[in-house]
């Protein structure tokens, strides 16, 4: 799918003298999910093991290339920061911190911050409309250095956010993430086995819906997969949604370090349950998610030439039963007060089902010199897949896709201008939706309209632009970064997309 990122992955290459930074490009460890492997990429009294990034990024997209539900324009401010240090003799840590905040235009018919290949019990309204959000994520990672052959981690992340809906109806959804992950290393000669655990608890709530107009006679839509949804007047008053998922996974990986090869390879796997709440713990339905995931990373240093070949392979299913409830009032003869509960009268087991698959190539051939990348030029492909079908009645939404993408960066003026660039060639194989009834109000207005979107294929370029310049701050030397990218979509049925950007910020 597009990515609409400003990019941050170029600027974390980097380090406070300017340069691509040939340990960043070398480390592996640092990108799977064990926190006890961290000292594994670091030696600490290397000067590369303690090192940050902090900035800012301000960027604006728009176009017509866009799904209804995810709006045409988004305006962003984010802030970023993260930290690798050595913390006393026995500790090595990492942090980080990322604000992302502002908002996204004409978007209609969700309501929740997860809206595609999730829970399919989702509401919104049919009027477009702005929302606001705001996000901050907080990450920490800590890793004893090698104990004899072993090494133990953990990791605590924690994520809250907000999406606010500007119009009548008026929404405000609350998101509240947090993950804890222990792990653990052995590492004999050349090799490293890892493992690691986590379990996350996810809460996303809407607690009611407001308008500011006194009589709106405004239609509220509360969807249950694909066309099925249930749309009245004021439908939304006394309308409450929560969504609380605890989902358990599991990493195993292994690594190998050569003179010249060194490779880090994982398997993951996560399950994951999902309880939807309504009014009085009123319950539509129940989620459940299933992934797996196979990485291999690689790199190989033959003289001044560094070769890196990655692959990432992932799958998952989900499945939602969808439950039938009467309410029933209850009230006390002796003290008068009423309760009310909902009894389950029906279950429609894996009423709602999704797959996914995503298979990711990526070759980049880097030129260093003293430590550094001096230039690089890379080769990217991607293949993926989508399946949501909801049976009885049977509905399915098919789409497939690939894509091939060229890569290259170097440096002029001295090392301190930087000059990225890539190039995308999107192929749409597969879009195809059969509906029982495609004459719904959701039919006729998302799912039928995005198919457009689904079979386009595409080119995308994009440009990246970063200047860096000396900085001395109370006798240490480092240095500041401005980033200016952007980026041109064309699709061959005539859609667009553009995005710009600006970051600015510091190595440390």
């Amino acid at each position: 799918m597009l990515s609409w990122c400003g990019g941050i992955s170029s600027l974390l290459a980097q380090d406070s003298k300017g340069n691509y930074c040939y340990t960043d490009e070398t480390q592996l460890w640092r990108l799977t999910a064990n926190a006890a492997a961290l000292s594994l990429d670091c030696n600490p009294c290397d000067s590369t093991a303690n090192r940050g990034i902090a900035y800012f990024d301000l960027s604006h997209r728009d176009g017509d290339y866009h799904r209804v539900q995810e709006g045409s324009m988004d305006n962003s401010l984010q802030f970023f920061t993260e930290r690798y240090q050595k913390i006393g003799r026995y500790l090595y840590g990492y942090g980080s911190f990322h604000f992302d905040m502002g908002r996204i235009k004409n978007r209609a018919w969700s309501d929740v911050i997860r809206t595609y290949n999730s829970n399919p019990f989702i509401s919104g309204s049919s009027v477009s409309g702005s929302y606001d959000h705001q996000n901050f994520e907080l990450l920490g990672r800590l890793s004893t250095v090698s104990l004899g052959h072993f090494t133990y981690g953990a990791d605590l992340l924690y994520r809250v956010g907000d999406l606010s809906r500007i119009r009548d109806p008026r929404s405000r959804v609350n998101l509240a993430e947090y993950r804890i992950a222990p792990s653990a290393t052995y590492t004999t000669g050349r090799t490293t086995l890892a493992i690691a655990a986590h379990y996350d608890r996810r809460k996303e709530k809407l607690p009611n819906l407001t308008t500011v107009q006194t009589d709106p006679s405004l239609k509220y839509y509360i969807m249950t997969g694909l066309e099925n949804a249930e749309g009245a007047i004021a439908l939304y008053q006394g309308y409450m949604r929560e969504y609380v998922n605890h989902e358990f996974g599991a990493e195993m990986g292994f690594g190998y370090s050569g003179d010249r090869l060194h490779s880090v390879n994982t398997f993951s796997v996560a399950t994951g349950r999902e309880y939807v709440y309504g009014t009085n713990k009123y319950q539509p339905g129940e989620f459940r998610t299933l992934r797996y995931g196979l990485t291999s990373r690689n790199r190989i240093q033959q003289g001044s030439l560094l070769h890196s070949a990655d692959i990432g392979v992932s799958y998952g299913c989900g499945y939602a039963d969808e439950f039938k409830e009467e309410c029933v009032t209850t009230k006390d003869a002796e003290t008068g007060e009423t309760s009310v509960h909902w009894n389950r009268l029906l279950t429609y087991k894996k009423r709602y089902q999704q797959k996914a698959y995503d298979v990711n190539l990526h070759y980049r051939l880097s030129f260093t010199d003293d430590e550094r990348v001096a230039a690089y030029a890379g080769l990217r492909y991607q293949l993926q897949g989508v399946v949501n079908k909801h049976v009885v009645h049977t509905s399915q939404l098919k789409y497939s896709s690939s894509q091939i993408e060229l890569e290259g960066g170097i440096p002029v003026m001295g090392n301190r201008l930087w000059i990225e660039a890539t190039g995308r060639r999107h192929f749409s194989h597969k879009a195809s939706l059969e509906l029982y009834d495609p004459t719904t109000d959701y039919a006729l207005n998302v799912l039928i309209p995005d198919m457009n979107y689904y079979q386009a294929s595409y080119w995308q370029g994009r440009l990246e632009l970063t200047w860096q310049q000396p900085l001395v701050i109370k006798g240490m030397e480092t240095r500041w970064f401005a980033k200016l990218y952007g980026s041109y979509l064309r699709t061959d049925n005539s859609l667009d997309g553009r995005m710009a950007g600006l970051s600015v910020g510091l190595y440390y």
